[in-house]
């Protein structure tokens, strides 16, 4: 499998967005489109603090997703805080039900010690999902946590099972 390189998935994305004006994308980004043009060849380094309005202007976050996964890491998009009803709760319940379905799966195509470039293009993704729901689904409870609890905040010195603090607060 060939590794995604910024610029080519950046050309790529500029490419499929043939309706979007690669002039306009300039101008909005504060840059020359001389410019532009040797970042989405690979001539020169995209300044990082442009890659994520150059994402968002695209409504593509491709390219921030592979400097993730250079970086070992998987991004996701923070869901809406919005007001959560027992709907949405038994939505969260399924929703794990499903993970941990996907996780079965890839634990099958695993199972034989050998995978395939078929097998990996089709796991990677649906791991890589279920990362996405899982982290989605955190984001979400420390949300209706921070709502719904006399504190306002998180307190990291706590312990998680209990109100008693860490070890490292009782020394």
């Amino acid at each position: 499998m060939a590794a995604k390189t910024l610029p080519n998935v950046l050309s790529q994305i500029v490419e499929a967005r043939a309706e979007y004006d690669t002039r306009l994308l300039a101008q909005q980004l504060g840059t020359n489109y001389r410019s532009l043009m040797y970042w989405l060849r690979g001539d020169r380094p995209i300044p990082a603090e442009l890659l994520p309005k150059i994402c968002v202007l695209l409504k593509n976050f491709e390219a921030l997703d592979v400097l993730e996964s250079q970086a070992g890491r998987v991004a996701f998009k923070i869901p809406d805080p919005q007001e959560t009803s027992e709907k949405e709760f038994l939505v969260i319940s399924n929703l794990m039900k499903d993970v941990g379905s996907a996780l079965e799966s890839i634990a099958n195509t695993l199972a034989d010690g050998v995978v395939e470039e078929n097998e990996l293009n089709a796991t990677i993704p649906k791991l890589e999902a279920v990362i996405q729901e899982c982290a989605s689904v955190k984001y979400l409870l420390e949300t209706l946590y921070k709502r719904w609890s006399p504190r306002s905040t998180l307190d990291p010195s706590r312990d998680r099972n209990s109100n008693n603090l860490s070890l490292s607060q009782r020394r």
